[in-house]
């Protein structure tokens, strides 16, 4: 009996670590992944989760004023949902698979064209948030490649590029970069902290300087999103 518990115990566990092993591409860049991935709480949370619930405090440059976002983010599917609450104004994103719009609190929404909106769903894919979510789950699609000293290069279908991130010998994510369309971003991360039942850099900024942040809530869990979204009508040419 004591044989057969052993051998559960490993085949359970062969099952929770199988993820990022199966990861493709560069053995050294796999390899810094899982030590990214166990820093930050575990693959098998980030793969189970669905649903990332974020808050935090943040400064933007430009113009000057503080910023408090309040996001939840699908991990699962693109929706979400993500406010920004300004000095003068509110601004909301709101997404969908089929639709991406924006809400304010001092005029009427704007929906994105269908151009923009395969852009902003591209992004999706491998945005800092569901790139994690895709490399736990060993996502078929990714492709990884290994840069001196401690850089991994993703890429998507096709060779497209997904971003990167530089990682530490602790596992912990220091920068992380990627292109909205023809926009290059890079941001800067902090120390890595407690968040319940995950680790989360405590703050992040662009390294220009413009956006800077400090995380107060950061959650994942297995339940869906939780909003029912409505576009609104699109615009008439």
């Amino acid at each position: 009996m004591r044989l057969i518990s052993y051998a559960l115990c490993a085949f359970l566990f062969s099952l929770h670590t199988a993820t990022a092993q199966e990861l493709k591409g560069d053995e050294e860049a796999a390899e810094l992944v899982r030590k990214m991935l166990e820093r930050l709480g575990g693959a098998e949370i980030w793969s189970e989760a669905r649903t990332l619930h974020l808050e935090y405090s943040g400064w933007n440059a430009r113009p000057a004023q503080a910023v408090d976002e309040h996001a939840w983010r699908a991990l699962d599917k693109p929706d979400q949902r993500v406010t920004f609450e300004g000095r003068r104004s509110d601004t909301t994103y709101n997404m969908t698979q089929n639709a991406s719009w924006l809400e304010f609190s001092e005029r009427a929404p704007r929906r994105f064209t269908p151009e923009e909106h395969a852009q902003n769903l591209a992004f999706w894919n491998y945005d800092f948030y569901t790139i994690l979510h895709n490399l736990a789950r060993g996502d078929e699609r990714i492709t990884l490649r290994f840069e001196e000293p401690q850089t991994v290069r993703i890429n998507g279908p096709q060779n497209a590029d997904w971003g990167w991130f530089e990682i530490d010998g602790a596992g912990q994510p220091v920068r992380w970069g990627a292109s909205y369309g023809d926009e290059p971003l890079e941001y800067l991360y902090g120390p890595v902290r407690r968040y319940g039942n995950i680790n989360f850099p405590a703050w992040g900024a662009a390294t220009d300087g413009s956006w800077r942040f400090e995380y107060t809530v950061v959650d994942v869990s297995r339940d869906p999103f939780p909003y029912e979204l409505t576009p609104p009508p699109e615009r008439e040419e």
